[in-house]
């Protein structure tokens, strides 16, 4: 066996799984870099999986269970490794990621590496059994941490309480329309989010339910200005266009807070419609970059 080559492959296969747990982390494929990082996570595994075969000169490995497992076998380390990662700051989605992860790469391991050597009986008891540990873990976890603010676990923010209010209703298909002030009492619940320096949104996408009056509470943990602007894809769109004219003004309005580093802001915020509003940044090159995100509003 090749040193080099074996150390080139390892670095391919598990490069390959950084590279969708980072799909899974940022953007969730709602992105067309998302997409593309995806892609290329399961291209290095395929590559790296086909220089292991061949430096250990295995036989009994086909090259379907290595296109077609090898495959699932990438997503499902990926979805696995990148949901555990961001359950802090989505427990809602790594409530399911994380048991499908391990789904995906259960099937695949056994199917490439250990069909006809594992009785499916054995299989199935230590599937089951560890299936069972990752639910409780996940649902422990989302328990504990669902509807937690992220910078209770990596930030401290003193001026939360100087925050800015805005209080609006609006419908999703429409974040300018039909907007009626909303009392602070009339939130049934608080979502916190933070802003970075790295261009994203902690948590980039989250959950709201039709006729739910949602405090959104945003905190600028970086070093420069940045801004949170809800609307329809379209209108974020047209506005980011809008954007690269030099002569362009920054958005203002009633679905916006522009926060300076360290700052701190709120909307209170009744969503009517079932739908999906999106949420970006437009301080120059920074919804470029990927800061944006999605709030899915379900019936």
């Amino acid at each position: 066996m090749n040193f080099a080559q074996s150390h080139i492959a390892t670095l391919l296969k598990y490069g390959g799984i950084s590279f969708i747990a980072g799909a899974v982390n940022h953007g969730f494929f709602s992105e067309t870099r998302s997409i593309w990082t995806a892609g290329f996570g399961v291209l290095f595994y395929l590559l790296g999986s086909w220089l292991d075969m061949r430096n250990r000169d295995v036989k009994n490995v086909r090259w379907a269970d290595v296109l077609g497992f090898g495959l699932v076998s990438s997503i499902g380390l990926g979805f696995f490794t990148g949901g555990l990662q961001h359950f802090p700051d989505s427990p809602d989605r790594s409530l399911w990621v994380v048991p499908l992860g391990f789904v995906l790469s259960l099937f695949a391991m056994y199917f490439m590496d250990w069909r006809g050597q594992l009785r499916v009986r054995a299989l199935i008891t230590y599937g089951l059994i560890a299936f069972a540990v990752v639910m409780v873990g996940s649902a422990g976890a989302w328990s504990v941490l669902q509807g937690q603010p992220p910078s209770a676990h990596s930030h401290s923010h003193g001026d939360a309480d100087a925050a800015a209010e805005h209080t609006h209703d609006a419908h999703t298909h429409d974040a300018h329309a039909h907007d009626t002030p909303t009392t602070n009492d009339a939130a049934t619940r608080t979502v916190t989010l933070t802003m970075d320096d790295h261009m994203r949104f902690t948590p980039a996408n989250w959950q709201a339910t039709s006729g739910e009056t949602v405090r959104i509470r945003v905190f600028n943990s970086g070093q420069v200005r940045h801004e949170f602007v809800m609307g329809t894809e379209a209108e974020l769109q047209a506005h980011a266009q809008e954007m690269k004219n030099p002569s362009a003004h920054h958005h203002t309005g009633d679905n916006t807070l522009s926060l300076g580093a360290g700052e701190s802001g709120e909307l209170v915020w009744t969503f009517t419609d079932a739908g999906v509003l999106h949420t970006a940044c437009f301080e120059p090159g920074h919804y470029e970059a990927g800061m944006r995100g999605t709030i899915s509003v379900l019936p």
